[in-house]
């Protein structure tokens, strides 16, 4: 998975900081429980935040017991006494993973089809699972998906077009944890998170998909001006986050406000300055020398 929403560890708290792992240790573990360890490998820190946004949405929220690393004994680690409170966010992780290996073996990288192939077997029998348990989500991102395909067979889709359909499916699939108080803030909350990470996703693979004549809506801004490129997608993401941070204020959040700023303030940027380094003047004249 991709894993560009994530926070920035210096700047939280030790305390924050084993929240925050003990989210993450809980939906490993609930994945390995709900469809085998080998579904634990697409474990992402993407999804770690809507597992944290489902807890920190409840009037009571489970409190977290100490426990072990199945896969490293010797490590300590905390997860949810609730064992079934990241279960709908599992299933939508597979759901995802799903559709994201249909998509890849569409894609014209040999390596990706290779490894889609390798792995749709499996994903296959758990995604007939997820889709039975979650028939609401399985409806949300399967619509998404016939919609980016949709978008995508217009090569001059803009931007904001082409990030639509994952935005929106996002969007839905946040506003399903809702109790109807904050439905339009929390549907723009996860509108502006699945627009950022589609929006990174295309600038981390422009060079990729221009290589293989693959679709990507920021494929001419790219050709014509490389620092062009690098300031519109740096705009386009400032504008995303700070738009999620606006909507998240709007929520009524029982829990967890530091992390999620921390994520808004540090971890986003700090992603998204990661990827757009690579397309910098000085390094692409470091990477000469």
């Amino acid at each position: 998975m991709l894993g560009y929403v994530r926070i920035f560890k210096p700047e939280l708290k030790i305390k924050e900081y084993e929240v925050y792992r003990g989210a993450y240790c809980s939906l490993c573990r609930n994945l390995g429980r709900r469809y085998s360890p080998f579904a634990q490998l697409f474990l992402s820190y993407d999804f770690t935040l809507l597992a944290m946004f489902v807890a920190a949405l409840k009037p009571e929220c489970s409190p977290f017991e100490k426990c072990r690393c199945p896969y490293n004994p010797a490590k300590k680690c905390h997860k949810y006494s609730d064992k079934h409170l990241p279960d709908k966010c599992a299933d939508a992780l597979i759901i995802t993973v799903y559709y994201k290996l249909i998509d890849n073996m569409r894609d014209k990288g040999l390596g990706k089809k290779i490894i889609s192939v390798l792995l749709f077997p499996y994903i296959f029998f758990a995604h007939k699972k997820a889709k039975r348990l979650s028939p609401d989500i399985e409806s949300i991102i399967s619509g998404s998906m016939k919609l980016q395909k949709e978008t995508e067979e217009n090569p001059d889709c803009s931007l904001d077009e082409a990030a639509h359909p994952s935005a929106k499916a996002l969007s839905e699939i946040f506003a399903l944890f809702g109790d109807g108080t904050d439905t339009d803030a929390i549907k723009r909350f996860g509108y502006m998170a699945g627009r950022f990470v589609y929006i990174i996703d295309a600038a981390d693979d422009i060079e990729s998909d221009i290589r293989r004549c693959n679709f990507n809506p920021l494929k001419d801004i790219y050709n014509e001006d490389k620092n062009l490129f690098v300031n519109s997608v740096k705009q386009s993401l400032n504008y995303t986050i700070n738009e999620a941070r606006a909507s998240f204020y709007e929520i009524n959040i029982r829990r967890y406000k530091t992390i999620f700023e921390n994520i808004f303030d540090y971890g986003l940027k700090k992603s998204a300055d990661k990827v757009l380094l690579k397309y910098s003047d000085e390094k692409r004249e470091g990477g000469k020398r």
